[in-house]
């Protein structure tokens, strides 16, 4: 037995509950993140997101990343991207990553923002952080710098649209609060970039109509606004409304000074196929059970409601 499977084995022998590690893909890098860390250290971060989501799905491994961009995107959030160096690291829209810093003894976890196509292109994803005084998220905020090398792992199986040709044309509905944007975008990005694969090959997959209602607490906070509006100004069947809490504004036709309420959300189901439509929810967990509630209201099946409940 190598060092790091006689170190690996000791830690999932010591802690009741662990996520999947595959020790035969891990990186230098990730090697340090378990060879550094004591048992009790391993139990910690299982206690927190990794013990939250310990039930989820796993790729197998930890890949490297490269921070290459960190700016502000709101006055609470950063946005950080990444280049990763496995050539066999992939993501379905809507999934997440568990987010590995060397040196802070909490696992993150964060929903990719961007598209696969990126990575496919790039080797690139995107992450938004809000601040908050959670040691990962503080550690981006406060310490974390261009070149700085993380460790990622995808997970989830909640919240993840990765249709094929042959599926039903899925009309979308896609509830977002705050940072709960970010699997959201992530998905409707993906939907444009299955629109404009159907238009170089008519064999391709057909996206059905997507309606997103998106709140926050203030105009400011409502991260990727301006990218929203442009994705759904390109494509008829793509339509979003914005919803702003906290701050006095003034209503528009696509901007609302409230919650989303079970009105906004039976207004936009009128335009889809309720019998052939899925349904997204990211946000804090209050508004993710009323959310729910008001989806059953209006008659949507539980199985077609799918969203993550680890926040």
């Amino acid at each position: 037995m190598s060092i790091l499977h006689s170190i690996l084995h000791r830690l999932n022998s010591s802690c009741s509950r662990q996520a999947t590690v595959s020790v035969n893909k891990l990186s230098s890098s990730a090697f340090d993140f378990f060879t550094t860390s004591s048992r009790k250290t391993f139990c910690r971060r299982m206690s927190d997101h990794l013990d939250r989501t310990a039930h989820n799905f796993r790729q197998p491994g930890i890949s490297n990343a490269t921070v290459t961009e960190l700016k502000e995107v709101s006055p609470s959030v950063k946005y950080l991207t990444l280049k990763v160096a496995n050539p066999n690291f992939h993501f379905k829209a809507g999934q997440w990553v568990d987010f590995f810093i060397s040196g802070v003894r909490i696992v993150g976890g964060y929903s990719m923002c961007t598209s696969p196509k990126l990575l496919r292109t790039d080797s690139q994803l995107g992450l938004v952080i809000k601040y908050s005084e959670y040691a990962p998220a503080f550690w981006v905020h406060t310490k974390c710098k261009v070149g700085d090398v993380v460790g990622v792992r995808v997970g989830g199986d909640q919240i993840n649209y990765d249709p094929t040709p042959g599926d039903p044309s899925w009309d979308v509905l896609l509830l977002a609060g705050g940072i709960g944007i970010n699997p959201m975008y992530s998905i409707l990005q993906q939907v444009r970039d299955l629109h404009q694969e159907r238009m170089n090959d008519p064999m391709a997959y057909k996206p059905g109509k997507v309606e997103l209602l998106y709140s926050a607490s203030s105009m400011k906070e409502l991260i990727f606004k301006e990218s929203i509006e442009a994705i759904a100004s390109g494509a008829e069947d793509i339509n979003c409304h914005f919803f702003v809490t906290k701050e006095k504004i003034t209503p528009s036709t696509h901007i609302s000074d409230k919650r989303i309420d079970s009105e906004a959300i039976a207004t936009a189901i009128q335009r889809l196929d309720k019998e052939n439509l899925r349904c997204f929810i990211c946000g804090p967990p209050p508004m993710i059970a009323d959310m729910e509630t008001h989806l059953e209201e209006c008659g949507i099946r539980q199985d077609q409601i799918h969203c993550e409940k680890w926040w």
